[in-house]
């Protein structure tokens, strides 16, 4: 039986050889994995080997979303991002909001896996089955903002953007993947790691839809949810101080990063 939520594709570039391919995702994977940090830890632990260099074209970048992502549901437009950390050499996997990872899964694909170094500045470009390495030489050395700007600029308002500021292309080792105009993934180096290949961003833009068994359960469900959010204490002083409004609360709890 089809496993909903899924596009069960994941897609692997190869930035040395400039080589682009589509694989199967197996459904074991899917259903023991489920998705986003499932799928980062899975694909790092089997590709990885012992003492691969964080910024050596052996490393690897897991770029996944989760079988909710494209959906309504609130809470599933996270997309994860894995690597081996430039900052501790150990495992890291960092999140960020946003529509990436839903026009990710528009686009086609559950994940992507980024490998390899290229040799000149470059970015990936995905239009739903169109899969492109372009030169990004003209975007390298810019800010992520002001690269984010060129880019839409340059491709379209409709394309969802996340790339690298020069921070990252400097070796600075706690870099972060910017994405919307200013939401990050953070932690580890994540940017750090695709500076070392040369990637500057990641554009997509797809059309596709996600499947899912009950749409109508799943919009009742949404709706259900999200007004429970909007009736929740927090949520007036969460909406515009996001993070900083629990700073306090996680310092307490020990989680501060």
């Amino acid at each position: 039986k089809t496993m909903q939520g899924y596009n069960g594709k994941l897609l692997r570039i190869d930035l040395s050889s400039g080589k682009t391919t589509v694989e199967n995702i197996p459904d074991e994977i899917k259903a023991e994995y489920v998705g986003g940090r499932g799928f980062v830890a899975k694909y790092l632990w089997d590709e990885l080997t012992p003492g691969t260099d964080p910024l050596s074209s052996e490393n690897k970048v897991i770029v996944a979303a989760g079988p909710l992502s494209g959906t309504f549901l609130p809470s599933s437009g996270k997309v994860e991002f894995g690597t081996k950390s430039p900052q501790t050499g150990g495992y890291l996997d960092s999140n960020m909001g946003g529509h990436f990872s839903s026009e990710m899964k528009l686009a086609g694909f559950d994940a992507i896996i980024i490998q390899g170094q290229a040799n000149r500045p470059s970015y990936l470009f995905i239009d739903n089955g169109r899969v492109e390495i372009r030169s990004a030489e003209h975007l390298w050395g810019l800010g992520a903002i002001t690269a984010e700007a060129k880019l839409k600029q340059e491709l379209g308002e409709d394309f969802q953007i996340a790339l690298i500021g020069p921070a990252a292309e400097n070796g600075v080792t706690f870099t972060c993947i910017s994405h919307d105009f200013g939401r990050q993934a953070g932690r580890g180096g994540t940017a750090t790691v695709l500076a070392s290949k040369k990637l500057k961003a990641i554009a997509v833009r797809g059309n596709k839809t996600v499947a899912v068994a009950d749409p109508d359960g799943l919009m009742k469900q949404s709706v259900s949810m999200y007004k429970k959010i909007y009736e929740t204490p927090g949520f007036l002083t969460w909406t515009p101080y996001g993070t900083a409004d629990i700073t306090d609360f996680i310092n307490d709890n020990g989680a501060f990063p």
